[in-house]
């Protein structure tokens, strides 16, 4: 499939999307159904938020601005319900009209009785009143009490809820010109000062909320935490601990060092902090910088405790561990092409910097078969194909090719695709070194195209059809000891790729099925790489405790993994941008670079 038709396709299901899960609300004209029923009691927008979350902000968004993310993948435009405007010319009985037997011209279903999940009139009228709290400001509503206070407004004369569900604040305007709805003076007021009043008025017949409230900066934050020698388990009391803010279009918007207190411990208060910084704590230690989790604060958590882990170094080799090697093989015109997944562990606590012990010099090694060409390398911030990125780094060594990047303690600590391809025609022999203890077994998938393994090492898992094509799978629990993968392929492939990739789609597919988890749960049924995920453990978490620990980046720097892959991301940019200020990147690499990790985390972060 091209990529265009692909992202027709996309485009289509979206629209689709949008139709089962939008709430397109647009005030119109339209003549409301007769039996709307007014509400029984005062519409409650703090009751009604929940709902909104999680049924109308996907395309009306979060703050109400009509930017939802399914709205603006599909090019559609919503209701802003926080635009002013809106509050000025909303029907109730309109929109809890809309809401309950739906306008599928624009997109959205009934949440009434016909929808499967159907709302009662008490929660679509909670909703309506969630609408009216994006636009009526708490000043607003304080400027119209205040002012009906002024004018000795006797509000227990204004009309009731049964006035205010059917017109529109314009409508009511307009009725204050002919009528003694509020029992005051208004010939000295302007437009504005009697919409002031509406608003209060209508307040007193709602029960409104501040869906904003919690993107409001705050006023003060707190961010603390210790400094702990993972490797020793004691609390770390040299040097300043440094704290960096991100925002989501990742600007650096501040920085600040405090010094470390003798038991470890480091604090920093902030103020006025707008909710959507992210923020990143880091250590220097040795040779190496540890960075923290990423943490944000918010009104509701205005304190976020970061605890920053070092370690000791250790030149081991016997610490590493791969817990898993997966094998993809896809066929091109008298090649075969080869991607290979490894998931690393270090057994120890402590960071591994390499057997010279000095990591510039290599770390992880990867062994490659004689012969293999167009290599390449990959590493992983998340569990699908679309969060590896390229790892430009990787170094030639006397026996293979080595990482530069120091590799954090436990399990799972570094995801690395290897990618090449061997000259290929109706057979061969594979095989090449394994540096570390293979302590998983191994794993191969291909498209079921007449190519086998004949080796009885490698125990067929059978053909397995899928959406995408039949594949068939191997495995190898016997390599536990091995020094080396090999394994004998036997046939001609009857499906092939040109150069581009593009005859089949197979290649791509059979990539994220290993990778992502796509259709796993039904090819890893009958093998053993098909028991679980090929990520089995949360990456940062170690035999030291329930913290997360560094992880290993750029040259000079060591990063923690974070919780989340936005977290991971993230510190992958701000330690891209630190390798890049000291002269370890040229500007083309680091801009390249830099633009993919901005890509990734802008399609996470939404």
């Amino acid at each position: 499939m091209t990529d265009s038709a692909t992202m027709h396709l996309l485009l289509i299901l979206a629209a689709i999307a949008l139709a089962v899960l939008g709430f397109i609300l647009l005030p119109t004209a339209t003549t409301v159904a007769q039996d709307v029923p007014p509400p029984t009691a005062p519409p409650d927008a703090a009751a009604g938020l929940a709902i909104y979350s999680e049924r109308c902000e996907v395309c009306h968004g979060e703050m109400g601005n009509g930017l939802g993310v399914q709205a603006v993948q599909a090019g559609l435009e919503p209701a802003a319900f926080s635009e002013p405007t809106y509050r000025v010319t909303a029907v109730p009985a309109v929109m809890f009209d809309i809401i309950n037997n739906g306008n599928i011209n624009a997109g959205m279903p009934p949440f009434g009785s016909a929808s499967s999940a159907p709302l009662d009139d008490a929660d679509i009228w909670n909703l309506v009143a969630v609408a009216y709290s994006f636009s009526t400001r708490p000043d607003d509503i304080a400027a119209g009490e205040a002012l009906a206070t002024e004018l000795e407004a006797d509000t227990s004369t204004w009309p009731g809820v049964a006035y205010w569900f059917s017109r529109s604040n314009e409508a009511i305007l307009a009725e204050l010109e002919s009528e003694d709805i509020l029992g005051i003076d208004l010939s000295e007021l302007t437009d504005e000062e009697k919409l002031s009043l509406i608003d209060y008025g209508r307040s007193l017949n709602y029960t409104y909320t501040d869906p904003l409230a919690a993107f409001a900066p705050v006023p003060l934050g707190i961010i603390n935490g210790q400094v702990i020698n993972g490797t020793t388990n004691e609390a770390y009391s040299e040097g300043e601990v440094r704290l960096r803010a991100f925002t989501t279009q990742l600007e650096e918007m501040y920085t600040e060092t405090v010094p470390i207190n003798e038991d470890g411990s480091f604090e920093f208060q902030l103020e006025n902090v707008p909710t959507d910084w992210v923020f990143l704590a880091d250590v220097a230690y040795g040779d190496l910088t540890f960075n923290s989790n990423a943490v944000q604060i918010s009104n509701a958590q205005p304190e976020a405790q970061i605890p920053l882990f070092i370690f000791e170094t250790t030149t081991d080799p016997a610490a590493i561990s791969i817990d898993r090697l997966h094998m993809i093989f896809t066929f091109g015109e008298e090649r075969l092409i080869v991607s290979e997944l490894y998931v690393f562990s270090n057994r120890e606590a402590a960071v591994f910097v390499g057997k010279s012990g000095d990591y510039t010099q290599g770390t992880v090694e990867i062994g490659l078969p004689t012969g293999a060409e167009n290599i390449s390398f990959q590493r992983g911030f998340g569990t699908s194909l679309d969060s590896f990125i390229p790892a430009t780094d990787f170094i030639r060594t006397e026996t293979g090719w080595a990482d530069v990047n120091p590799l954090q303690p436990g399990a799972g600590s570094l995801n690395l695709l290897v990618n090449y391809d061997l000259p290929y025609e109706d057979g061969m022999m594979l095989a090449h070194p394994l540096a570390y203890q293979l302590s998983g077994g191994a794993s191969v998938i291909m498209a079921d195209a007449g190519v086998q393994i004949s080796d009885e090492n490698w125990a067929s898992q059978g053909a397995q059809a899928t959406a995408s094509g039949s594949f068939v799978s191997y495995i190898n629990t016997n390599l536990a000891n091995a020094d080396a993968i090999s394994m004998t392929l036997d046939g001609r492939p009857t499906q092939i790729f040109d150069a581009q990739g593009n005859a089949l789609p197979v290649r791509n597919e059979t990539n994220e099925l290993i990778v992502g988890g796509v259709a796993l749960a039904a090819m890893l049924a009958v093998g053993f790489f098909l028991v679980q995920r090929w990520r089995t453990a949360p990456a940062g978490q170690t035999s030291v405790g329930p913290v997360p620990v560094p992880v290993a980046a750029p040259p000079r720097q060591a990063s923690q993994h974070a919780a989340s892959e936005k977290g991971k991301l993230l510190e992958a940019i701000a330690d891209l941008d630190d390798a890049y200020e000291a002269g370890e990147l040229g500007e083309a690499t680091y801009r390249a670079q830099r633009q993919d990790l901005k890509s990734r985390l802008t399609a996470v972060w939404q």
